[in-house]
């Protein structure tokens, strides 16, 4: 067997926000769900069926570069994600990986509409499975607060919640609720601002959603000093400190049922693997059973020294699992033979 590196994995991933803040209750279907507005609320997809003569397929790469639905190249695009929430239902991630996608922003919940908390069911399921089959996750708060105390304590939230997830992209907060645009500019601008700054200061990368006309008469975005993702659909993407693009909610993806939004990145914010995060230790092979030890003692659960995840069965005493699917809280895992998981 080659020397592998190994890389613990977090199990623990675009966004609308629907926690609940103490107890979690269940509650009437916040105005986002009400009003289908946001990441998420996709026109049915037999509505957006391809033209049979197009001689490209819109928002893939054509000669390694992505187009969009002109078949002009979208410059500066790296990678291709979605946004995705309750509304895709179960999404076999693996496809969707398979498809080209590189990045997933998942709906965590929708804070601050007369006080409530009201999580994403698939949340959870977005966030783990995605990140599973290796794309990056991040969750997006659908934000209602109309204080700065109330999207700061909104914050702080999602951040505990974040916390249980591989993290690897900019935890988002997404405003265009109604219910919060009748705010000043300055207010609403000060409400981005207080949200992302306790992002910031917990160690996640924050970005701000919204679309272009809300940007440009909601808010002041010459004040607001974090990412910005921009949804603009038809239109030029171009826009200050705009690293993320919602090109579309016509996206067609494999494993995702209907419509999903396409997002695109202006920068791969994944950290590259540094030495110092590798797993420290070595190899060993006993009776055909591979291990890996560190100091005399044997790992058990994920590591990972060169990018690949491998997992050490605890029940087994450390043993590698490979070459089988085994279920790991609750999620499904694949495994080649060399142990790397798929």
């Amino acid at each position: 067997m080659n020397m592998k590196t190994i890389l613990a994995a977090a199990l623990t991933a675009v966004f609308f926000v629907q926690p609940c803040m103490t107890a979690m209750a269940s509650v009437s279907a916040p105005e986002s769900d009400q009003n289908q507005i946001g990441p998420g609320f996709e026109a049915p997809a037999e509505e957006n069926a391809e033209s049979a003569e197009s001689a490209f397929t819109p928002w893939t790469k054509v000669d390694g570069v992505y187009v969009d639905d002109t078949g002009k190249a979208i410059d500066g695009a790296v990678l291709r994600g979605v946004s995705v929430s309750k509304w895709q239902g179960d999404v076999d991630w693996g496809k969707a990986a398979a498809d080209d996608i590189s990045f997933a922003l998942v709906r965590m919940a929708s804070i601050g509409y007369e006080g409530e908390y009201t999580m994403d069911e698939y949340f959870d399921q977005n966030m783990r499975e995605a990140s599973a089959n290796g794309v990056h996750v991040t969750p997006y708060v659908y934000l209602q607060t109309r204080t700065v105390e109330e999207a700061e304590a909104a914050a702080r939230y999602a951040v505990d919640v974040a916390k249980n997830y591989n993290v690897s992209y900019p935890l988002a907060v997404d405003i265009e609720s109604q219910y919060i645009l009748d705010l000043s500019t300055q207010e609403l601008t000060d409400i981005a601002n207080a949200f992302c700054r306790v992002v910031a200061e917990a160690g996640y990368t924050p970005i701000v959603y919204s679309d272009y006309h809300k940007f440009t008469t909601e808010m002041d975005t010459n004040q607001i000093p974090y990412d910005i993702w921009l949804a603009r659909y038809g239109g030029d993407h171009n826009y200050p400190n705009r690293t993320m693009w919602q090109a579309t909610d016509k996206g067609v993806i494999d494993g995702i049922n209907g419509n999903v939004c396409l997002e695109f990145a202006f920068k791969d914010y994944a950290p590259a693997l540094e030495a110092g995060d590798a797993t420290p230790g070595q190899w060993k092979e006993e009776n055909g059973v591979w291990y890996f030890e560190n100091n005399g003692g044997r790992y058990t659960g994920w590591i990972r020294p060169d990018g690949n995840w491998y997992y050490m069965d605890p029940a087994a005493g450390g043993a590698m699992v490979s070459n089988t699917s085994m279920v790991i809280d609750g999620v499904t895992y694949s495994f080649n033979g060399s142990g790397v998981m798929q």
